[in-house]
This record gives structure tokens, C-alpha cells and sequence, in this order.
């Protein structure tokens, strides 16, 4: 059974959130804030649901905070419309975001959707063993990443079913459409920048642990594409 921990201080969300879901095979916890939430592991969970405005800290340095310790997935809701909160949460490390007012079902579909992606490689990833490109080593046994020097860097799960859609892609790109389907389990929108925050995110991964790891391009109208030499 799936642990969610449910991250939000207005009681009737969460109560109707917790009674869904449990009705649907995940075991829920609440906490009512981002201070309350730090006191249980992130290793204790499946999946976080986070809302934005919380009493003391945000939902955003919770999001932070867990993206220090945890690859554990993370969907953020927000009552605050636009894009600047959602593109925040993105960039910190989330998984997916939902726009308050929203539909539970929709919710729990794209819970489900997360689970399944955290868990392996997605239908379109052949990648077994050790993958090795300019020094780095792609586990995907573990679904580790580790750079030219031996340092872990640490991937999301949308992050790793995106460098692993690349390299099982080569020589050809994948576009954003692709991406937005097999990633996040959405047509993508003509606004929709949750495709270019998670590319931005991981080129900054990369080159944050070996500046000379330029290894996504841009094609234009075709969408990306991995650029290094890879064996394994």
C-alpha cells in the first residue's frame, strides 16, 4: 500500500483528501504544516502532496527541503493563480503541480502516474546495466547517476525518466510533446513550461557537478537531444 503524506493546513481539503485516497488503496498522513512535516523521514513515504500557502514555512521550502534529503516524488497544489508559484516549485525540485480549485480524480491519476515512473524505467527506456558517457556512469539498476568524479547526483524521477527517454532516444531528439506524455502524462498546453523548468533543472545538475557537461541540445522544432557518446 502506498504511504502519501499530505501536506496542508486547511482541514477540509485534507480530510476529504485523506478519505479519497484511503478509499483508494494509499495510506495517508497529515500535517497541517511544512514544521510538523519535517519531523517524519521523507524515506517514510511514497509520495508527497504539498500545498503552497502553509503557516510558517511554505510549501516551497518544504519542497526544498525534501529535495535535499529525498528523490521521493512531489505534487504541488496552489491556490494562487499564474505561473509564477508552479514554475518556483518546478525549479525546486517538484514533480508535477495542480491549479486549486481541482478534481481528485485527477489528483490520484497523476499520483498513480508518478508512482509508476518512480519505480523504473518507463515503456520507452530500454536501458539495463551501467550507461557511460564522458565519464559519468548511468546505474540503472539503482537509477544513480554518478559524475567523472565518482560524486552522486541526485535525480528526481522525472529527472531520471528524462535523461534515460534521451539516451534511449539517440541519435534521434524527443520532443516536448513526447516528454510532456511519457513524463508527465499530459498534452501539453502552448503555456505549458513544465517540460523546459525540468530540462533547465537537470542541465543545472549536470553542469553543477562537471562544468563542461553540456550534454542536452536544443533542436530546433524537433525538441532535444543527447549530444555524448554512449557505451553500455
Amino acid at each position: 500500500m502506498p504511504r502519501v503524506h499530505i501536506v496542508e493546513d486547511d482541514s477540509e481539503i485534507s480530510d476529504l483528501l485523506s478519505t479519497y485516497l484511503s478509499g483508494r488503496g494509499f495510506d495517508c498522513c497529515v500535517s497541517a504544516s511544512a514544521e510538523a512535516a519535517q519531523e517524519l523521514a521523507p524515506q517514510e513515504f511514497d509520495i508527497y502532496v504539498i500545498d503552497v500557502m502553509l503557516p510558517g514555512q511554505d510549501g516551497l521550502s518544504l519542497c526544498r527541503w525534501l529535495r535535499e534529503r529525498s528523490e521521493v516524488p512531489v505534487i504541488i497544489l496552489s491556490a494562487i493563480k499564474g505561473d509564477t508559484e508552479r514554475i518556483i516549485g518546478l525549479e525546486l525540485g517538484a514533480d508535477d503541480y495542480l491549479e486549486k480549485p481541482f478534481n481528485p480524480r485527477e489528483l490520484l491519476a497523476r499520483m498513480n502516474a508518478l508512482l509508476r515512473r518512480s519505480k523504473g524505467p518507463g515503456e520507452r527506456s530500454m536501458l539495463t546495466g551501467q550507461v557511460r558517457f564522458s565519464g559519468w556512469m548511468l546505474d540503472c539498476a539503482r537509477q544513480k547517476l554518478h559524475s567523472p568524479a565518482g560524486m552522486l547526483v541526485p535525480l528526481s524521477s522525472t529527472e531520471y525518466q528524462l535523461i534515460t527517454a534521451l539516451i534511449s532516444a539517440l541519435p534521434d531528439p524527443v520532443s516536448r510533446d513526447v516528454i510532456g506524455r511519457d513524463i508527465f502524462g499530459v498534452e501539453l498546453g502552448p503555456e505549458d513550461r513544465r517540460v523546459d523548468i525540468l530540462i533547465s533543472r537537470l542541465r543545472k545538475k549536470l553542469s553543477a557537478a562537471a562544468p563542461d557537461a553540456d550534454f542536452i541540445k536544443t533542436v530546433r522544432n524537433r525538441g532535444y537531444q543527447f549530444s555524448a557518446p554512449v557505451s553500455g
